[in-house]
């Protein structure tokens, strides 16, 4: 791959990054309605709040929503660094 091709296949994947980063804040920003949606997933043997209780723990349904973005983040940050680090192999 010449050094034009991995420096186009940077460019893509830092704006894919971007991209999911942008719709991974809007999911956080959500994450109240959701849980509030997709119930809570977490418990607590002494709970400092009522509704974080094992009574009211649904599961990890709320998770499903937000870690595949996270995930795609994760991956996307691990292609710019492969890519960056083959970059740097050929002296650029």
């Amino acid at each position: 791959m010449t050094a034009d091709e991995l420096r186009e296949r940077l460019s893509v994947a830092e704006n894919r990054r971007d991209a999911v980063r942008s719709e991974l804040r809007g999911l956080l920003a959500r994450f109240p309605e959701i849980r509030a949606t997709f119930g809570n997933p977490f418990s607590y043997s002494r709970p400092k709040n009522d509704n974080e209780g094992e009574a009211n723990f649904t599961g990890h349904s709320s998770h499903d929503v937000v870690l595949p973005t996270a995930l795609e983040l994760r991956q996307a940050e691990r292609e710019i660094e492969q890519l960056k680090a083959e970059l740097r192999a050929m002296g650029l």
